[in-house]
């Protein structure tokens, strides 16, 4: 499949010697969904508009459609950006600020009247043209300025925090959107976010971002399930953890001894079994696999643990445990399945071991310890 975008080693400095990327590498494909995760402050805006050619890097490379984008400016580089706060122009109509783009390229005045006629139409804003940006909706606005970035049919889209200032439903409308106009008509789409729900149901691949620095790259499934670090692990979803030493290994399984007994896990796609014996880790399983354990319960692993609380979110129940003064478990169960405990009353957690894994590397970070991201030491 052929790369659209390819960064080699991108980095950026600010004054002060802040590092925003620090050697930044990864590959795009043609018509993939490409989602930067990471927290405020990783560097993912800055690397969109180093791509959209809005900010200079200082070193390494960058190409689009296979061409050095080194000193090629904005317009010249078929890439589209819609920013986090949509910037739609407060004295153009709906109408003109879809067209604006067209307008900048000199298309004729039929082609832009039909582009825009088929865009309203393809993100259900028809009937909003002779609008101005401050007599409508902000989920409305988000709309028109995505439609503003797509009518160029651009190669390249670059979507910077798209759902951050909407609430949870036009959230959840826009990701649906999104997803359906990417299947129709193709095209790159890059898109920032801090949040694991976007990220995990939208991309086909994702970059996670931590201090300037790529965590892992891999598709949601990959990184969900097999991180390759422990703060990848925690960035896409909620998670047990527990700091440990590698016992035994087998073909298809690890025991890691910790402060509450021996835990059993599958064995890690990216470690080399032989490695693993002595090794400090984290033993990692996540909260929707861990159960209330039942007599006839054979599962591998088990955890005495004391019931705290739950949290109710209408289609599931989100179990809080104390395995000691510091630690807690989740476990995560349908809301219809049923569950009675009171405070503080003893039961007993288990889990597959197909289920948990480790994780030898906390974080690409030089000098953060396993405890240290676990426990907060």
């Amino acid at each position: 499949m052929a790369k659209v975008v390819e960064a080699r080693k991108l980095a950026k400095r600010y004054k002060g010697a802040v590092e925003a990327l620090r050697e930044v590498s990864f590959e795009v494909d043609e018509n993939e969904f490409f989602i930067i995760m990471g927290p405020s402050g990783c560097g993912k805006s800055t690397l969109l508009r180093i791509i959209a050619g809005i900010l200079d890097y200082d070193s390494g490379e960058l190409y689009i459609k296979g061409e050095n984008m080194k000193n090629v400016p904005p317009h010249r580089r078929d890439v589209s950006m819609m920013l986090e706060n949509f910037a739609l122009f407060p004295h153009m109509t709906v109408y003109e600020n879809i067209a604006f783009g067209l307008r900048m390229l000199g298309k004729d005045k039929d082609e832009i009247d039909r582009e825009v006629r088929k865009m309203t139409r393809l993100l259900h804003i028809e009937g909003l043209e002779d609008r101005m940006p401050n007599e409508i909706s902000g989920g409305q606005r988000q709309r028109v300025a995505l439609a503003r970035a797509l009518i160029i049919r651009p190669s390249v889209l670059l979507l910077d925090e798209p759902l951050s200032h909407v609430d949870y439903q036009l959230q959840r409308k826009f990701a649906e959107m999104l997803k359906e106009v990417h299947r129709e008509i193709g095209g790159v789409f890059m898109l920032t976010t801090h949040d694991q729900e976007h990220g995990l149901s939208l991309a086909d691949r994702m970059l996670i971002m931590n201090s300037g620095l790529v965590e892992q790259i891999g598709t949601p499934t990959q990184i969900y399930n097999d991180p390759q670090t422990l703060f990848a692990a925690r960035f896409v979803g909620e998670l047990n953890t527990f700091a440990g030493t590698v016992e035994e290994v087998s073909p298809d399984a690890v025991w890691v001894k910790t402060e509450f007994g021996t835990f059993k896990a599958r064995h890690p796609a990216a470690e080399n079994a032989r490695d693993l014996v002595g090794r400090r880790v984290a033993y990692i399983v996540r909260p929707e696999h861990v159960r209330v354990a039942r007599e006839d319960s054979g599962q591998d692993n088990r955890l005495s643990v004391y019931f705290n609380t739950y949290y109710y979110f209408g289609h599931f129940l989100e179990l809080v445990f104390s395995a000691d003064a510091q630690t807690r478990v989740k476990s995560v169960i349908s809301a219809n399945e049923p569950f009675t405990a009171k405070v503080g009353e003893q039961l007993t957690l288990t889990w597959p071991y197909t289920k948990a894994t480790i994780v030898s590397k906390p974080s690409v970070v030089e000098g953060v310890d396993i405890e240290e991201l676990i426990y907060g030491k």
